[in-house]
Protein backbone atom coordinates (compact mmCIF):
# COMPACT_ATOMS: atom_id res chain seq x y z
CA UNK A 1 0.00 0.00 0.00
CA UNK A 2 0.83 3.24 -0.71
CA UNK A 3 3.03 5.36 1.78
CA UNK A 4 1.04 8.81 3.33
CA UNK A 5 2.15 11.93 4.61
CA UNK A 6 0.19 12.26 8.31
CA UNK A 7 -0.21 15.01 10.54
CA UNK A 8 1.93 17.86 8.77
CA UNK A 9 3.00 20.63 10.77
CA UNK A 10 1.67 23.96 9.81
CA UNK A 11 5.10 25.76 9.19
CA UNK A 12 7.62 23.12 8.57
CA UNK A 13 11.31 23.48 10.11
CA UNK A 14 14.30 21.73 8.59
CA UNK A 15 13.58 19.22 6.97
CA UNK A 16 16.83 17.15 8.09
CA UNK A 17 15.39 17.04 11.49
CA UNK A 18 12.52 14.74 10.17
CA UNK A 19 9.80 15.93 12.35
CA UNK A 20 7.58 18.02 9.97
CA UNK A 21 5.34 14.94 9.32
CA UNK A 22 5.25 11.40 9.60
CA UNK A 23 5.20 9.05 6.74
CA UNK A 24 3.02 5.76 6.79
CA UNK A 25 0.60 3.84 4.60
CA UNK A 26 -3.00 1.94 5.88
CA UNK A 27 -2.62 -1.45 7.69
CA UNK A 28 -4.40 -4.11 6.83
CA UNK A 29 -6.14 -5.36 2.91
CA UNK A 30 -8.76 -6.32 4.07
CA UNK A 31 -12.38 -3.90 2.53
CA UNK A 32 -15.06 -4.90 4.83
CA UNK A 33 -16.37 -3.21 6.57
CA UNK A 34 -17.89 -3.89 10.31
CA UNK A 35 -20.45 -1.95 12.61
CA UNK A 36 -20.42 0.04 15.53
CA UNK A 37 -22.74 0.18 18.26
CA UNK A 38 -24.29 3.65 19.11
CA UNK A 39 -26.58 4.26 22.31
CA UNK A 40 -28.33 7.44 22.07
CA UNK A 41 -31.67 8.76 22.33
CA UNK A 42 -33.24 8.44 18.99
CA UNK A 43 -34.99 10.93 18.18
CA UNK A 44 -31.35 13.17 18.38
CA UNK A 45 -29.69 9.94 16.13
CA UNK A 46 -29.86 10.02 12.43
CA UNK A 47 -27.79 8.37 9.24
CA UNK A 48 -24.95 10.53 7.96
CA UNK A 49 -25.04 9.77 4.35
CA UNK A 50 -22.25 8.99 2.23
CA UNK A 51 -20.90 12.17 0.54
CA UNK A 52 -22.05 14.79 3.12
CA UNK A 53 -20.22 17.28 3.49
CA UNK A 54 -17.59 18.26 5.98
CA UNK A 55 -18.60 21.32 8.95
CA UNK A 56 -15.50 23.31 7.84
CA UNK A 57 -14.23 22.32 4.15
CA UNK A 58 -10.87 23.23 4.91
CA UNK A 59 -10.00 20.50 8.10
CA UNK A 60 -7.66 18.15 6.56
CA UNK A 61 -7.22 15.63 9.30
CA UNK A 62 -4.21 13.50 9.80
CA UNK A 63 -4.01 12.92 5.84
CA UNK A 64 -6.13 14.90 3.27
CA UNK A 65 -6.95 11.39 1.33
CA UNK A 66 -7.78 9.62 4.21
CA UNK A 67 -9.88 11.83 5.51
CA UNK A 68 -11.54 12.10 1.43
CA UNK A 69 -12.10 8.49 1.53
CA UNK A 70 -14.10 8.97 4.91
CA UNK A 71 -16.20 11.75 3.70
CA UNK A 72 -16.90 9.56 0.30
CA UNK A 73 -17.11 5.84 0.94
CA UNK A 74 -18.29 5.92 4.92
CA UNK A 75 -21.07 5.92 6.72
CA UNK A 76 -22.04 7.69 9.61
CA UNK A 77 -24.25 9.28 12.27
CA UNK A 78 -25.17 12.83 12.90
CA UNK A 79 -26.05 14.04 16.29
CA UNK A 80 -28.19 16.86 16.82
CA UNK A 81 -28.82 18.18 20.27
CA UNK A 82 -31.84 20.80 20.77
CA UNK A 83 -31.04 23.75 22.19
CA UNK A 84 -31.26 24.20 25.92
CA UNK A 85 -31.29 19.57 25.80
CA UNK A 86 -29.05 17.70 27.68
CA UNK A 87 -28.09 14.17 26.15
CA UNK A 88 -25.79 11.29 26.87
CA UNK A 89 -24.38 9.56 23.83
CA UNK A 90 -21.99 6.01 24.18
CA UNK A 91 -20.25 4.40 21.11
CA UNK A 92 -18.41 1.19 21.17
CA UNK A 93 -15.79 0.42 18.48
CA UNK A 94 -14.85 -3.25 18.91
CA UNK A 95 -12.54 -3.79 15.41
CA UNK A 96 -12.24 -7.35 14.21
CA UNK A 97 -12.09 -6.26 11.45
CA UNK A 98 -11.38 -2.80 9.33
CA UNK A 99 -13.20 0.11 10.98
CA UNK A 100 -14.30 3.45 8.93
CA UNK A 101 -16.93 5.44 10.52
CA UNK A 102 -17.85 9.64 10.68
CA UNK A 103 -19.71 11.43 13.65
CA UNK A 104 -21.11 14.72 13.06
CA UNK A 105 -22.44 16.51 16.54
CA UNK A 106 -24.06 19.72 16.46
CA UNK A 107 -24.67 21.06 19.79
CA UNK A 108 -27.90 23.62 19.93
CA UNK A 109 -27.17 26.88 21.65
CA UNK A 110 -27.11 26.35 25.75
CA UNK A 111 -27.46 22.26 25.29
CA UNK A 112 -24.99 19.57 27.40
CA UNK A 113 -23.50 16.94 25.66
CA UNK A 114 -21.32 13.75 27.02
CA UNK A 115 -19.83 11.38 24.68
CA UNK A 116 -18.11 7.82 25.83
CA UNK A 117 -15.86 6.41 23.03
CA UNK A 118 -15.20 3.24 24.20
CA UNK A 119 -12.33 1.63 21.53
CA UNK A 120 -11.60 -2.32 21.84
CA UNK A 121 -11.08 -4.86 19.73
CA UNK A 122 -10.82 -8.84 19.20
CA UNK A 123 -9.14 -11.32 16.88
CA UNK A 124 -5.53 -10.99 15.59
CA UNK A 125 -6.31 -9.01 12.22
CA UNK A 126 -3.93 -7.06 11.02
CA UNK A 127 -6.57 -4.25 10.01
CA UNK A 128 -7.02 -0.21 10.78
CA UNK A 129 -10.06 1.91 12.54
CA UNK A 130 -10.12 4.80 10.76
CA UNK A 131 -12.74 7.49 12.10
CA UNK A 132 -13.71 11.05 11.96
CA UNK A 133 -15.42 13.15 14.81
CA UNK A 134 -16.91 16.56 14.01
CA UNK A 135 -17.88 18.51 16.89
CA UNK A 136 -20.25 22.39 16.15
CA UNK A 137 -20.71 23.56 19.85
CA UNK A 138 -23.50 26.40 19.51
CA UNK A 139 -23.59 29.47 21.93
CA UNK A 140 -22.78 28.71 25.32
CA UNK A 141 -23.08 24.81 24.30
CA UNK A 142 -21.13 22.49 26.95
CA UNK A 143 -19.57 19.32 25.82
CA UNK A 144 -17.31 16.88 27.33
CA UNK A 145 -15.79 13.80 25.13
CA UNK A 146 -14.04 11.07 27.80
CA UNK A 147 -12.33 8.25 24.67
CA UNK A 148 -10.71 5.53 26.21
CA UNK A 149 -8.58 3.12 23.90
CA UNK A 150 -7.84 -0.12 24.25
CA UNK A 151 -7.09 -1.64 20.84
CA UNK A 152 -5.16 -4.77 20.39
CA UNK A 153 -1.60 -4.22 19.97
CA UNK A 154 -1.54 -4.93 16.28
CA UNK A 155 -4.95 -3.10 15.51
CA UNK A 156 -3.82 0.50 13.50
CA UNK A 157 -5.82 3.26 15.07
CA UNK A 158 -6.03 6.89 12.86
CA UNK A 159 -8.58 9.55 14.51
CA UNK A 160 -9.03 12.59 12.86
CA UNK A 161 -11.21 15.48 15.06
CA UNK A 162 -12.20 18.79 14.53
CA UNK A 163 -14.67 21.02 16.78
CA UNK A 164 -15.96 24.56 16.29
CA UNK A 165 -16.83 26.52 19.42
CA UNK A 166 -19.21 29.25 19.26
CA UNK A 167 -19.67 32.54 21.60
CA UNK A 168 -18.97 31.17 25.06
CA UNK A 169 -18.90 27.58 23.98
CA UNK A 170 -16.85 25.04 26.52
CA UNK A 171 -15.45 21.78 25.45
CA UNK A 172 -13.06 19.56 27.48
CA UNK A 173 -11.74 16.60 26.10
CA UNK A 174 -10.32 13.16 28.32
CA UNK A 175 -8.42 10.98 25.87
CA UNK A 176 -6.86 7.54 27.43
CA UNK A 177 -4.72 5.96 25.19
CA UNK A 178 -3.52 2.81 25.51
CA UNK A 179 -4.32 0.08 22.92
CA UNK A 180 -2.97 0.09 19.23
CA UNK A 181 -0.05 -0.92 17.01
CA UNK A 182 0.53 2.81 15.04
CA UNK A 183 -1.66 5.32 17.03
CA UNK A 184 -2.18 8.46 14.38
CA UNK A 185 -4.69 11.46 16.09
CA UNK A 186 -5.05 14.43 14.81
CA UNK A 187 -7.38 16.79 16.78
CA UNK A 188 -7.90 20.21 14.91
CA UNK A 189 -9.98 23.36 17.55
CA UNK A 190 -10.85 26.33 16.51
CA UNK A 191 -12.13 28.70 18.98
CA UNK A 192 -13.95 31.09 16.70
CA UNK A 193 -16.41 32.38 19.45
CA UNK A 194 -15.74 35.11 21.82
CA UNK A 195 -14.68 33.75 25.39
CA UNK A 196 -14.99 30.31 24.37
CA UNK A 197 -13.35 27.53 26.62
CA UNK A 198 -11.19 24.20 25.84
CA UNK A 199 -9.40 21.94 28.29
CA UNK A 200 -8.00 18.81 26.18
CA UNK A 201 -6.34 16.09 28.94
CA UNK A 202 -4.63 12.89 27.19
CA UNK A 203 -3.15 9.79 28.67
CA UNK A 204 -0.82 7.57 26.64
CA UNK A 205 1.16 4.58 27.54
CA UNK A 206 3.00 2.54 24.44
CA UNK A 207 5.52 -0.25 24.83
CA UNK A 208 6.82 -2.43 22.56
CA UNK A 209 6.84 -1.32 18.78
CA UNK A 210 4.14 0.89 19.57
CA UNK A 211 3.77 4.24 17.88
CA UNK A 212 1.98 7.83 19.43
CA UNK A 213 1.97 10.38 16.42
CA UNK A 214 -0.21 12.97 17.84
CA UNK A 215 -0.91 16.56 16.24
CA UNK A 216 -3.20 19.32 17.42
CA UNK A 217 -3.49 22.86 16.17
CA UNK A 218 -5.37 25.58 18.62
CA UNK A 219 -6.64 28.37 16.10
CA UNK A 220 -7.68 31.43 18.92
CA UNK A 221 -10.16 33.31 16.54
CA UNK A 222 -12.63 35.03 19.08
CA UNK A 223 -11.62 37.34 21.88
CA UNK A 224 -10.95 35.94 25.29
CA UNK A 225 -10.93 32.56 23.89
CA UNK A 226 -9.09 30.15 26.16
CA UNK A 227 -7.48 26.86 25.55
CA UNK A 228 -5.21 24.39 28.04
CA UNK A 229 -4.13 20.50 26.99
CA UNK A 230 -2.40 18.45 29.16
CA UNK A 231 -1.45 14.64 28.30
CA UNK A 232 0.27 12.55 30.68
CA UNK A 233 1.68 9.03 29.90
CA UNK A 234 4.70 6.28 29.38
CA UNK A 235 6.13 4.73 26.45
CA UNK A 236 8.24 1.51 26.86
CA UNK A 237 10.36 -1.24 24.93
CA UNK A 238 10.16 0.34 21.06
CA UNK A 239 7.00 2.41 21.27
CA UNK A 240 6.96 5.62 19.45
CA UNK A 241 5.08 9.00 20.20
CA UNK A 242 4.47 12.44 18.46
CA UNK A 243 2.62 15.14 20.07
CA UNK A 244 1.32 17.99 18.76
CA UNK A 245 -0.15 20.85 21.75
CA UNK A 246 -0.22 22.28 24.21
CA UNK A 247 0.75 20.43 27.92
CA UNK A 248 1.34 17.19 27.20
CA UNK A 249 3.31 14.08 30.05
CA UNK A 250 4.76 11.22 28.66
CA UNK A 251 7.70 8.81 29.43
CA UNK A 252 9.40 6.83 27.44
CA UNK A 253 11.89 3.34 28.05
CA UNK A 254 13.49 0.69 25.65
CA UNK A 255 13.87 1.87 22.29
CA UNK A 256 10.87 4.07 22.12
CA UNK A 257 11.11 7.55 20.73
CA UNK A 258 8.37 10.46 20.88
CA UNK A 259 8.33 13.63 18.75
CA UNK A 260 6.08 16.63 19.80
CA UNK A 261 4.20 18.69 17.17
CA UNK A 262 2.32 21.61 18.84
CA UNK A 263 0.58 24.77 17.53
CA UNK A 264 -0.55 27.55 19.15
CA UNK A 265 -2.12 29.77 16.63
CA UNK A 266 -3.57 33.50 17.49
CA UNK A 267 -5.69 34.74 14.59
CA UNK A 268 -6.40 38.76 13.83
CA UNK A 269 -9.24 39.25 16.42
CA UNK A 270 -8.26 37.32 19.14
CA UNK A 271 -7.29 40.05 21.45
CA UNK A 272 -6.89 38.99 25.19
CA UNK A 273 -6.71 35.47 24.25
CA UNK A 274 -5.00 33.07 26.12
CA UNK A 275 -3.45 29.81 25.12
CA UNK A 276 -0.24 27.07 27.07
CA UNK A 277 1.41 24.25 25.01
CA UNK A 278 3.69 22.43 27.30
CA UNK A 279 5.22 19.25 26.44
CA UNK A 280 6.87 17.35 29.53
CA UNK A 281 8.39 14.00 28.59
CA UNK A 282 9.72 11.13 31.34
CA UNK A 283 12.83 8.73 30.21
CA UNK A 284 12.67 5.62 31.41
CA UNK A 285 15.57 4.23 29.31
CA UNK A 286 18.98 5.85 27.87
CA UNK A 287 18.03 4.56 24.44
CA UNK A 288 15.07 6.57 24.16
CA UNK A 289 14.66 9.56 21.94
CA UNK A 290 12.57 12.46 22.79
CA UNK A 291 11.76 15.52 19.92
CA UNK A 292 9.73 18.28 21.23
CA UNK A 293 8.37 21.02 18.41
CA UNK A 294 5.62 23.33 20.21
CA UNK A 295 5.33 26.15 17.72
CA UNK A 296 3.46 29.72 18.68
CA UNK A 297 1.96 31.64 15.60
CA UNK A 298 0.80 34.92 16.11
CA UNK A 299 -1.15 37.35 14.49
CA UNK A 300 -3.14 39.49 17.12
CA UNK A 301 -1.17 41.88 20.03
CA UNK A 302 -2.86 41.56 23.36
CA UNK A 303 -2.70 37.71 24.30
CA UNK A 304 -0.86 35.36 26.63
CA UNK A 305 0.64 32.50 24.94
CA UNK A 306 3.12 29.90 26.76
CA UNK A 307 4.39 26.88 25.30
CA UNK A 308 7.53 24.89 26.94
CA UNK A 309 8.77 21.42 26.64
CA UNK A 310 11.17 19.41 28.98
CA UNK A 311 12.36 15.87 29.26
CA UNK A 312 13.95 14.00 32.05
CA UNK A 313 14.90 10.51 34.17
CA UNK A 314 12.74 9.85 36.81
CA UNK A 315 13.83 11.78 39.87
CA UNK A 316 16.22 9.76 41.81
CA UNK A 317 14.91 11.12 45.50
CA UNK A 318 11.49 10.39 44.35
CA UNK A 319 12.43 6.84 43.11
CA UNK A 320 14.59 6.48 46.38
CA UNK A 321 11.88 7.53 48.75
CA UNK A 322 9.37 4.73 47.56
CA UNK A 323 12.14 2.09 47.81
CA UNK A 324 12.35 2.83 51.21
CA UNK A 325 8.76 2.53 51.92
CA UNK A 326 10.18 -1.41 50.92
CA UNK A 327 9.17 -1.17 47.22
CA UNK A 328 11.80 -3.22 44.44
CA UNK A 329 12.74 -0.52 41.76
CA UNK A 330 10.76 -1.82 39.62
CA UNK A 331 7.56 -1.61 41.38
CA UNK A 332 8.40 2.24 42.50
CA UNK A 333 9.03 3.21 38.78
CA UNK A 334 5.46 0.89 38.36
CA UNK A 335 4.20 3.37 41.46
CA UNK A 336 5.49 6.35 39.57
CA UNK A 337 3.97 5.85 35.79
CA UNK A 338 0.97 4.95 37.26
CA UNK A 339 0.41 7.70 39.54
CA UNK A 340 0.60 10.00 36.17
CA UNK A 341 -2.00 8.22 34.55
CA UNK A 342 -4.07 7.49 37.17
CA UNK A 343 -6.02 11.04 37.36
CA UNK A 344 -7.38 10.87 33.75
CA UNK A 345 -8.33 7.72 33.77
CA UNK A 346 -10.30 8.22 37.22
CA UNK A 347 -12.79 10.80 35.50
CA UNK A 348 -13.83 8.82 32.91
CA UNK A 349 -17.08 7.95 35.00
CA UNK A 350 -17.20 4.41 34.11
CA UNK A 351 -16.05 2.05 37.05
CA UNK A 352 -16.01 -0.92 34.56
CA UNK A 353 -14.06 1.04 31.74
CA UNK A 354 -11.56 2.50 34.42
CA UNK A 355 -11.05 -0.89 35.63
CA UNK A 356 -9.90 -2.06 32.50
CA UNK A 357 -7.95 0.89 31.54
CA UNK A 358 -6.06 0.41 34.37
CA UNK A 359 -5.88 -3.41 34.16
CA UNK A 360 -4.39 -2.43 30.72
CA UNK A 361 -1.84 0.26 31.91
CA UNK A 362 -0.79 -2.27 34.72
CA UNK A 363 -0.10 -4.90 32.37
CA UNK A 364 2.06 -2.70 30.14
CA UNK A 365 4.29 -1.37 32.69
Amino acid sequence: MSELLFNELPRPTFRWLRVNHTVSSLAGEDTAVQSIAVEANKDILSPLPVGTALLDGNYEGANKEAVHVLVEKAEGYAINVPPKAKEVVGIRIDANARVANRFQFIVGEGAELEVQFYVTGSGDALTNVNYLNEYDVKEAGRVVVKKVNLLPEHVQHIEHRYTKLEEKADVEYINIEIGGSENILNYYHDLVGQESRMVHDIAYLGNKEQKFDISMVMSHGGKKSFSDIHTLGALSGNSKKSFSDIHTLGALSGNSKKSFRGTLDFLHGATASEGAEEDTCLLLDPTVKSVSLPLLLCKEDNVVGNHAASAGQIDHNKLFYIMSRGFSEVEAKHIIVESMIRPIIDRIGDETIEEAALAAVRNKI
